[in-house]
């Protein structure tokens, strides 16, 4: 488990973090609120940490002392944490809270209850809770986290101090893989620019399953090279199979073309995402004019947040597939035979 100071991005709510500990100005209730995978929980579980350690310096938790152990260990006696059970966080759960919050602490410092996934509590949970909320007992914390804010009652969010978090910027993210993770900086650019800033999905980009499906990607692009129109559409639709497969999928052709963009207006490898294909994108950067790049690019990113919505997912692939094989395109220079194995 991380200190405060070590977390990957964040830095401005990390910065705040830490004053409200050293300055004890401690809120009752926090709502952590942001997109999937930037790293809520992560900061919010040493936040905890911070709170409970015995020994904190500079509004961080030591690591070493007993309660830090613990909460590393998760054996923390005045340590709490729920999730949803199955689809959504009952009230059977707010209410074993509940019977805890009234109780001193175990170990003479605070009680810290963290309620993630909090958008999914049933409204009668809910209600629950808000009857805790309205009456917080001393040196009792909660802290929701949620992806899904508008989600929770107003009289929820009215009763936390909201702490938004924002996707983390590509420079942070590889700053983070390579420290965090031990990763080498050129394999973590394009798991990171894939993420969209998002440290959870690029630690899931480098896993190997992800490797075979960009791999994947990559014969699809040679094999639009290639295409009419009737295997472009039968492409779309295979690729299209489901919505997190058409937008990972969209996610790897915008790479690869920008890496196109980047190699052509300045001819420097070094700022490639895909570097373990620069033979062949110096190649292939050569076949296109700028105009054509700057249209494929425009398409893809325009698909992309058409897949975020809830557009049908085989129309948009269908309509790319085609521009990309050369089809309603009105540029000549587009790819010809390629090897993207």
């Amino acid at each position: 488990m991380l200190l405060l100071k070590k977390a990957a991005g964040h830095k401005q709510v990390v910065r705040m973090l830490r004053n409200t500990v050293s300055q004890g100005r401690v809120a009752h209730a926090y709502l952590f609120a942001g997109p999937e995978g930037v790293g809520k929980e992560t900061v919010a579980l040493s936040f905890a940490r911070a709170l409970l350690c015995s020994s904190s310096a500079d509004g961080d938790a030591c690591g070493v002392c007993r309660s830090c152990r613990q909460v590393r260990s998760g054996n923390h006696p005045d340590f709490y944490a729920l999730g949803p059970d199955g689809a959504s966080i009952k009230i059977e759960q707010i209410r074993d809270i509940q019977r805890k919050v009234p109780y001193r602490s175990y170990q003479g410092g605070r009680k810290i209850f963290l309620i993630r996934q909090a958008e999914t509590m049933t409204g009668q949970a809910s209600n629950c809770l808000l009857k805790t909320l309205e009456e917080p007992p001393p040196d009792t914390v909660f802290i929701l986290i949620t992806a899904r804010p508008q989600l929770l009652p107003p009289t929820i969010l009215s009763r936390c101090q909201q702490v938004f978090f924002k996707n983390i910027p590509l420079p942070e993210l590889v700053e983070g893989l390579v420290r965090l993770h031990g990763m080498a900086e050129e394999d973590a650019l394009l798991p990171a620019a894939l993420s969209g800033g998002s440290m959870g999905k690029a630690l899931a980009y480098t896993s190997g399953s992800y490797q075979e499906k960009r791999q994947a990607v990559y014969k699809l692009l040679q094999a639009l090279s290639e295409a009419g129109p009737c295997e472009a559409l039968e492409m779309a639709e295979k690729a299209a199979e489901s919505r997190e497969s058409a937008y990972f999928t969209l996610e790897i052709l915008s790479c690869w073309y920008r890496d196109l963009m980047v190699y052509r207006e300045t001819g420097e490898a070094g700022l490639l995402f895909n570097h373990d294909h620069t033979a062949l994108i110096k190649s292939e950067s050569e076949r296109f004019e700028t105009p054509a790049l700057l249209e494929i690019i425009e398409s893809i990113e325009s698909a992309k947040g058409k897949a975020e919505t809830n557009i049908n997912t085989r129309l948009i692939l269908e309509a790319l597939f085609l521009k990309l094989a050369g089809f309603a395109y009105n540029y000549k220079k587009l790819p010809g035979t390629l090897n993207y194995t």
